[in-house]
């Protein structure tokens, strides 16, 4: 499923955040051979299916690669309830608490905790466009703690897919949440 791509390449961005800690670290014995536990803070703005799903694919993945709640990994998830003030309050306790790693899950919790540290790498997903986000410089070379993967919809083949279908269509009608950068980007 083209999601769940998306979600295991984030979690193989957290791995790599994780593991650049490691090798960073690395002056122990202790630390090469992966005793290190790592704090990892995942905010997610809002319960959502997609969302749930994101947060649960990411934990998945990262025990798929050997990052095991209990074993070598502490997690502490949040849900902002799309407040953000909550925002804030889960991002400075995950600053405060010095966690390794931050997930934010849609683009406010990412916006959030990228405004509040330059220094804790950060994955994000269920975000459209990084750069448009004003997350990253570039999408291409983000710089910065920051990185992720992007919810974008293949928007060229479902174009292609609804032409196959309907050939005969005149007139093609897009809703999309005009209040919504996300959508509005893919909506143009």
């Amino acid at each position: 499923m083209f999601f769940s791509k998306k979600i295991k390449a984030a979690a193989l961005c957290a791995v790599a955040a994780l593991s650049f800690g490691l090798l960073a670290g690395c002056g122990s014995d202790n630390a090469a051979k992966g005793d290190k536990t790592y704090n990892v803070g995942i905010v997610q703005l809002v319960e959502h299916d997609a969302l749930d799903a994101a947060n649960k694919g990411f934990v998945d993945a990262l025990k798929e690669r050997g990052f095991e709640e209990g074993k070598n990994l502490t997690i502490d998830q949040q849900n902002a309830q799309a407040d953000q003030s909550n925002l804030q309050n889960i991002g400075q306790r995950f600053i405060n608490n010095k966690v390794d790693l931050i997930y934010a899950i849609a683009t406010p919790a990412a916006q959030t905790v990228a405004n509040l540290t330059k220094d804790i790498p950060i994955v994000g997903s269920a975000i459209t466009d990084y750069e448009a986000a004003k997350l990253v410089k570039s999408n291409e070379a983000p710089g910065g703690n920051l990185t992720g993967t992007s919810d974008m919809n293949p928007i060229k083949e479902q174009i292609d897919l609804l032409m196959k279908i309907a050939p005969n269509a005149k007139t093609i009608g897009c809703i999309y949440t005009s209040s919504e950068v996300n959508s509005e980007i893919q909506f143009k």
